[in-house]
């Protein structure tokens, strides 16, 4: 009876060691069968020290549709909270990575529920793949529970491609 206690407490300790030391990263599978914001899934994640961490999620396409970009927001999963100032980071290491090839990004935490847009459309995701994608992000105001949404966007058809090439030859003439 001894023995059995002695080796549930170490097993105890060594769970709540575990527990705590990855408290503030989330580790998150999923598969969509579609694309856009109306896929998204939705998951609480509860925060601790040092209130920033990763973001790792691996992903299977199981729609029809090659995916070009993933997105990933900030949200209040019970309603009341200034989730303000929970922000995606990038610089000193924290860039996002992803298995996707020629990954950019761009990050916009001036919104209530700040959002972070990958783009890789020269390795799109196609059906029956799987993919990952890593992202970092702060947690200043030691917030406790928050969400986190993300979903895939399709790759974009070629004519939407070349009137995206061609606006930006645009602005970048008109500097």
């Amino acid at each position: 009876m001894v023995r059995s206690l002695g080796v549930l407490a170490v097993l105890s300790v060594m769970l709540v060691g575990v527990s705590s030391a990855y408290a503030h990263d989330a580790d998150l599978t999923a598969s969509f069968n579609g694309v856009g914001a109306g896929v998204a899934e939705q998951v609480s994640h509860g925060d601790s020290d040092p209130w920033a961490g990763w973001v790792n999620v691996s992903v299977t396409n199981t729609g029809s549709d090659p995916w070009g970009d993933f997105h990933f927001e900030i949200y209040d999963p019970i309603g009341g909270q200034n989730i303000s100032n929970v922000d995606w980071q990038e610089a000193m290491g924290l860039d996002p990575y992803s298995t996707q090839t020629g990954l950019s990004w761009v990050i916009d935490n001036t919104p209530v529920g700040a959002k972070i847009d990958l783009y890789y459309y020269n390795d799109p995701v196609l059906p029956g793949e799987t993919a990952e994608f890593h992202v970092y992000n702060v947690n200043p105001d030691m917030l406790s529970f928050f969400g986190i949404m993300f979903y895939p966007t399709p790759v974009p058809e070629p004519g939407s491609l070349l009137l995206l090439a061609l606006g930006a030859v645009a602005l970048k003439r008109s500097r």
